[in-house]
């Protein structure tokens, strides 16, 4: 049974992680475990909290979602900007970019979903992919410090897509953080992190939804458990992951900027490593 002040607390920590590149699912499958009585029908709750993310996505994009992703093409004239020759245009190659992206993303998922799904109750695998995923932050740091100038593109071409859209489905591991893999392979592909951190958490939109459906499809079965009792926990939990969420959003987009991923690189080797070392002790 799932007390409110779990919803809300394990809202609140979805909110803040999902965006922060320090995996959120793995800081579920870590809380939850903590959590004394803790239980879901299926993976229902974390369906419902994934959802109220992707649902701060939108809500912080909307301007970008509304016309087909719609942008301001901004002319310049003798190096000024000139305000009033903006121009608005539909910008097909991003649409179609995410589209591709989201096929191999589909591919891997699709491929490792059974690997993936066994890892929700291993602790353990879930310290060792934040160690991982602390390294990949750390490379992918390294890599925008030394060569600034190499991070020359915007929206992805159709190469950085198809590698972005890998890294999406290999973070169906939890403990591999989603925003820092697709964040990290769009620098690792000269894309500016900041336009890598915009093109992640729109790609992420359909890749959620995409991924709850076949979630809710394969256990429809436990619907059938949820209690109308734990309705408060849920709506806590989807209330704090939504407001924490749009917020975190903001926090990212102002981090890449700076190319600060190792901060949050360090810490995912020692909440990882702090993992690892006490469930080897259980063990």
């Amino acid at each position: 049974m799932t007390q409110w002040w779990q919803g809300l607390a394990l809202g609140a920590l979805q909110g803040l992680t999902e965006f922060l590149p320090v995996s959120s699912s793995g800081h579920l499958v870590l809380a939850q475990s903590l959590l004394p009585g803790f239980s879901q029908p299926g993976v229902l709750f974390d369906v419902a909290l994934h959802l109220a993310t992707a649902l701060a996505v939108v809500v912080y994009f909307k301007q970008d979602l509304i016309g087909l992703l719609k942008r301001k093409a901004e002319n310049e004239a003798v190096g000024t900007m000139v305000e009033n020759a903006e121009l608005e245009r539909i910008n097909w190659k991003l649409v179609w970019m995410m589209i591709l992206a989201l096929i191999p993303t589909g591919i891997i998922g699709f491929l490792l979903k059974d690997l993936a799904q066994a890892q929700f109750e291993n602790p353990f695998g879930v310290g060792l992919f934040l160690i991982l995923t602390g390294a990949i932050l750390f490379s992918a740091d390294l890599a925008a410090r030394k060569k600034p100038a190499w991070l020359q593109a915007q929206d992805p071409g159709i190469w950085q897509s198809l590698v972005i859209g890998a890294a999406q489905g290999l973070a169906v591991f939890p403990g591999l953080s989603r925003s820092g893999a697709t964040i990290s392979a769009g620098i690792f592909s000269k894309v500016r992190g900041d336009y890598s951190a915009r093109f992640s958490f729109l790609l992420s939109v359909p890749a959620v939804l995409g991924v709850s459906l076949v979630s809710l499809l394969e256990e429809r079965e436990a619907l059938w458990q949820f209690q109308r009792g734990e309705i408060l926990a849920y709506l806590l939990g989807m209330a704090g992951a939504f407001i924490i969420g749009y917020w975190s959003i903001r926090l990212v987009l102002a981090m890449v900027r700076r190319i600060r991923l190792s901060w949050f690189g360090g810490y995912c080797v020692v909440v990882g490593v702090i993992t690892v070392l006490i469930w080897n002790l259980k063990m």
